[in-house]
C-alpha cells in the first residue's frame, strides 16, 4: 500500500472517530455550562410589547442564571407569655430583605434555587427617666458671650458614660420593657422542575428542598430606682448593707432572656407563573416540617451609679456593674408551617423587572418565646410550643440575563 493511500485511510478513520465522539459528547455531557456567562449583558436594552407578544411562555420564563431582591415590610405576631398581658393577637411592624439566586437549565427544564430571608421586629414600651444629676455641666460647648463652659480636649467626656445623652443635652435612662422583639432569618435550597406550559400560557414549577430557620426572641424588663425619689431606702443597721454607697445613688435593673430557635426542616411546594403583555403574575406556596432545637439564655444585670451629691451637676463617684451567671435552658419541639407569596411584576427592559406583592409566613407550632418559667414567679416565661406569624408587603427587582 502506498504512503498516499495509507495517509488517506488514516485521515478517514480519525474523522469517523471524531464524529462518533462528538455525538457521544452531545448526548451525555450537560447541554450548558452554568459558568459560561453570556457576553451580551444588554440588561437595559428596550423591549416592546410586540417583542413580548411574539415570545412563547417558555421563552419568557427564567433560563440560565437569574436573581431577585425584595424589600420586606412584614408584621410579626407577639409572644404568648405567662403574664397573660402579652396581647399575642396583635402584630408589630418589621422590616427585612429577601435575596434569591437560581439557575435553570434551558433544555432539560430543571435547576436550583437558593433563597435567603431576614425580617426584624422590634416593639418596646420605653419610658425616659431623668437621672439623679440631670445633666453634666462639663458636656456643653463654649458659646462665648452667651455663657457656658468649654468642653474637654477633642470635645469628649472621659469616661464617656458620664456624658449627657447624645442629642438630649441631659442624662437620661431609657427604661424599656420588650413587647415584641424578634430577629428572623431563613435559608432555603430547592431543587426545581419546570412543567410544560398550560393551554393559556401558565407554567407550573414544583420543587423540593431544605429550610434552615433561625428565630431569636428577646424578652426584657427593666426597672429604675434612685434615692432621689425614695424608691431606694438606705439601710445602715446591718453588715454588708448599702449604706457604704452614701446617700445619693441610682440603679437600673435589667432582666433579659434570649431564646434561640434553630429550625431544620424539609419542604416542598410549587410556583405558578403566567405572562400577559409586560406583566407577570406569580404565586409561590411551600409547606415545611421538621425539628426545632431551642436554647434560652437568662441573665440579670444591675448598674449602680453613685454621685458625690444630689441634684443638677453632681459628679459621678463610681459606677458598679453586677450580673448573675447566665442560665441556659434547652428544649426540642416539632415544627410545621407554610410560606405563601403572591407577586405582580412589570417588564422594564430586556432583562429587568420591577415587582410588588405580599407574603405570609406561619410557623404554626414549635416556636419558643419569652424564655423559661421561674419557680415562685408565675408571671415569668413563655410556652415553648408557640406559633409565629409574619404578614405584609414586598417590593423588589428581578434580573434574568
Amino acid at each position: 500500500m502506498s504512503v498516499r493511500k495509507l495517509t488517506a485511510s488514516l485521515i478517514t478513520t480519525l474523522a469517523i472517530l471524531g464524529a462518533m465522539s462528538n455525538g457521544y459528547a452531545q448526548e451525555h455531557v450537560p447541554p450548558a455550562d452554568p459558568f459560561a456567562f453570556d457576553p451580551d449583558f444588554q440588561w437595559f436594552r428596550p423591549v416592546t410589547n410586540m417583542d413580548l407578544a411574539d415570545m412563547k411562555p417558555e421563552k419568557r420564563a427564567n433560563t440560565g442564571w437569574f436573581a431577585t431582591y425584595d424589600r420586606l415590610a412584614l408584621y410579626g405576631s407577639r409572644p404568648e407569655l405567662n403574664s397573660g398581658d402579652s396581647a399575642e393577637t396583635r402584630l408589630d411592624s418589621g422590616w427585612g430583605h429577601r435575596y434569591e439566586i437560581g439557575y435553570m437549565l434551558p433544555d432539560v427544564e430543571h435547576g436550583w434555587l437558593f433563597t435567603a430571608t431576614n425580617n426584624d421586629v422590634s416593639a418596646n414600651d420605653t419610658t425616659e427617666r431623668e437621672r439623679l444629676n440631670r445633666y453634666n455641666e462639663d458636656d456643653f460647648p463654649d458659646y462665648g458671650e452667651k455663657g457656658g463652659v468649654t468642653v474637654p480636649p477633642f470635645g469628649a467626656i472621659n469616661p464617656a458614660e458620664d456624658a449627657n445623652n447624645i442629642g438630649y443635652y441631659e442624662r437620661i435612662y431609657f427604661v424599656s420593657d420588650s413587647l415584641n422583639v424578634m430577629d428572623y432569618n431563613s435559608y432555603e435550597l430547592n431543587k426545581t422542575w419546570r412543567m410544560e406550559p398550560y393551554h393559556y400560557g401558565g407554567i407550573l414549577e414544583p420543587f423540593v428542598g431544605f429550610r434552615w430557620g433561625r428565630l431569636n426572641d428577646l424578652n426584657q424588663q427593666q426597672q429604675y430606682t434612685s434615692t432621689g425619689d425614695g424608691s431606694i431606702v438606705i439601710i445602715d443597721d446591718a453588715p454588708g448593707n448599702n449604706a457604704a454607697l452614701g446617700e445619693n445613688y441610682e440603679r437600673l435593673f435589667t432582666n433579659a432572656t434570649i431564646t434561640e430557635n434553630e429550625v431544620l426542616a424539609g419542604q416542598f411546594g410549587f410556583r405558578y407563573t403566567k405572562f400577559r403583555d409586560r406583566f407577570t403574575y406569580s404565586a409561590d406556596f411551600r409547606v415545611f416540617t421538621g425539628g426545632n432545637l431551642q436554647c434560652a439564655m437568662s441573665q440579670q444585670i444591675t448598674e449602680t451609679t453613685v454621685y458625690d451629691g444630689a441634684g443638677t451637676g453632681a459628679a459621678v463617684s463610681q459606677v458598679i456593674l453586677g450580673k448573675t451567671p447566665t442560665v441556659y435552658t434547652r428544649n426540642e419541639e416539632f415544627v410545621i408551617g407554610f410560606d405563601l407569596r403572591g407577586e405582580l411584576a412589570y417588564q422594564l427592559t430586556k432583562s429587568i423587572k420591577v415587582r410588588g406583592g405580599f407574603q405570609v409566613v406561619d410557623y404554626a407550632t414549635g416556636i419558643w418565646r419569652g424564655g423559661p418559667s421561674v419557680a415562685g414567679n408565675p408571671l415569668v416565661g413563655g410556652d415553648p410550643n408557640q406559633d409565629y406569624v409574619m404578614v405584609g408587603g414586598t417590593f423588589g427587582i428581578e434580573l434574568n440575563r
